[in-house]
């Protein structure tokens, strides 16, 4: 790789002296030069602006490639966030918890440092010093957040990048805002009827056809681009990959090559013009007063200024609402729009999915986070009406059959292998099992077998600290795992089959030189996955709770929210 820093030659009597001028590094591309920092070998460059601002008469409406220039640009500062929803509604729902414990997982939904609704930037890191002429491999993540919320402001990628770059095979990262909750995934009829579906999904393939336009300035190669994300990213992952029923190409090339997915595949959601999706949509017009307005309820709701509409959002329920776990906002089929013309489960039946390799994988304990927002399901019957509440048309018997595979016996629940422990509420247990095999083990199960005929899949489970009181294995705590790269087993090993996957299209190419166990292709017939522990890996495999599995294959496509 060639310098970037100046250096400047001073000749002297007693000789040559060569002194290097240290130069924040600078990139042009197309809207103009881009000016980052450097720290740790690592240059960075974010807040880059992607679209133009999605704010006024661009509220609500699809992303717009920039329509000029910015000419000189400074990277350095705290990028923009995109508006989040009111995520947490009971501010004592972490309490449950025993403090550290409640303060780190409340820090998973703080606020970002600025939010603004001209959001629509994105950063990249790489390697100091790299060239233009580098063609380094992309790594493109997409945050998570339920679709609610959520920033790459959270996330810094610095270790795994000199990492990369330690094992010989450098890689350049990229991060991505999007638009959330109410301002990308609100639905309804009049949304549907401008063709202004699902535009948090829109932000972000805008945001890689910049990648594609862009990246070889900064050293990337435009087709070796891997696309990243976790639970709502990794759901987000997914729906890119079906997206314009698989076609994931841009002016005749792919956008991405490959995809790494940390919990999450399919969360159907019923369609755009659904009662449920309409019913969030009339009750912000309600809370605006942008009912019966003359010039029509949409314009009226790109006119209420930013404050009074943020407030508004709070009538639809957030995920942690006190009537317990929503999921108000997700990726909608909408049949006149090309995003997502029908369900997920049509497009992956019909294997309408984009021909990339994939690693996809899930945490041990994913249900136990959003059991605490289940704290009134402490029975079998109040247990199916919060299910019922979570997937409004689904039939009662769904539920009562469902019920039936899970017992109301603490060692079977979830933190799984810890006995009668950590059971935080009557039914605790029970709630975070279920919750977690249906909205993540299973549909990454029934994803694999969907795709397994025309995809190469390498599957993963985690089940290292499986100490933490009550989460055991939780939902998000592999992004603990990446900020502290503690316990250091399972974060040396992920780090590597990652870095080793974005170079070559597979985990185990720099594995045998670094003595990982070798990790097998996953299959219909073996079921092989890797399981990340404490102290080891392993090679297991994915059938547990199979009965239950089977059920939930046979009436998936009825469990939408």
């Amino acid at each position: 790789m060639r310098l970037s820093t100046g250096c400047l030659v001073l000749v002297s009597i007693s000789g040559v002296l060569a002194a290097c001028i240290s130069q924040p590094p600078r990139v042009r591309i197309a809207d103009g030069t881009v000016i980052g920092f450097s720290n740790n070998s690592i240059d960075t460059f974010q807040g880059i602006p992607y679209a133009d601002p999605p704010i006024g008469e661009l509220r609500f409406k699809s992303p717009r490639s920039l329509s000029s220039p910015f000419g000189l640009f400074n990277a350095t500062s705290t990028p923009k966030s995109c508006p989040p929803h009111p995520i947490v509604t009971d501010p004592n729902i972490f309490r449950l918890l025993p403090p550290p414990l409640s303060d780190a997982v409340n820090g998973y939904f703080h606020t970002p440092t600025i939010v603004d609704e001209d959001c629509l930037n994105l950063a990249v890191q790489r390697p100091s010093s790299t060239a233009p002429n580098a063609k380094l491999p992309v790594l493109v993540w997409i945050y998570g957040g339920s679709f609610q919320f959520g920033s790459y402001e959270d996330y810094d990628y610095s270790p795994m990048i000199s990492k990369s770059v330690a094992l010989g095979h450098p890689i350049i990262v990229v991060r991505m805002q999007y638009r959330t909750g109410t301002w990308g995934f609100l639905a309804g009829k009049d949304l549907q009827e401008e063709g202004n579906t699902n535009i948090g999904l829109k932000d972000q393939r805008l945001a890689l056809q910049w990648v594609a336009e862009n990246i070889a300035a900064f050293g990337g190669d435009p087709d070796k681009v891997t696309i990243w994300g976790e639970s709502a990213g990794s759901m987000s992952v997914f729906y890119q990959s079906i997206a314009y029923s698989g076609d994931n190409t841009y002016r005749g090339r792919k956008l991405f090559r490959a995809a790494i997915m940390n919990s999450g595949a399919a969360l159907p959601g019923q369609p755009v013009d659904s009662q449920t999706a309409q019913s969030y949509y009339d009750a912000l017009v309600t809370a605006t007063g942008c009912d019966g307005a003359v010039d029509g309820r949409l314009s009226c709701l790109r006119k209420v200024p930013y404050d009074s509409l943020y407030n508004a959002t709070a009538v639809i329920p957030g995920m942690f609402s006190p009537d317990g776990l929503r999921m108000s906002f997700v990726p909608r089929s909408d049949p006149n729009d090309t995003v997502l013309p029908s369900s997920s489960f049509n497009l992956i039946k019909e294997q309408k999915i984009a021909s990339i390799p994939v690693l996809s994988g899930t945490q041990d304990d994913e249900g136990t986070l959003f059991g605490l927002s289940m704290l009134n399901s402490t029975n079998s019957t109040t247990l199916a009406k919060a299910l019922h509440e979570l997937y409004p048309v689904a039939s009662s018997d769904i539920f009562e059959s469902l019920l039936g595979f899970y017992p109301d016996q603490p060692s079977l629940g979830s933190p799984f292998d810890t006995g009668n422990a950590n059971q935080l509420y009557p039914e605790f247990k029970r709630n975070a099992a279920l919750v977690g095999d249906l909205a993540f083990q299973f549909q990454k199960r029934a994803f694999h077998e969907a795709v397994a005929g025309k995809l190469k899949i390498w599957n993963y489970n985690s089940k290292y600290g499986k100490a933490t009181p009550f989460l055991g294995t939780f939902h998000g705590s592999d992004l603990g795992l990446m900020r502290t790269g503690q316990p250091s087993v399972p974060y040396e090993a992920i780090l590597q089959y990652y870095i080793s996957f974005v170079n070559f299209l597979d985990p185990n190419k720099l594995g045998h030189n670094g003595g990982l166990l070798n990790w097998p292709q996953w299959d219909k017939d073996g079921k092989k996955m890797l399981e990340f522990r404490d102290n080891a890996t392993a090679v297991v495999t994915d059938d547990a709770r199979q009965e239950a599995y089977e059920y939930f294959d046979k009436v998936q496509d009825r469990l939408l929210l």
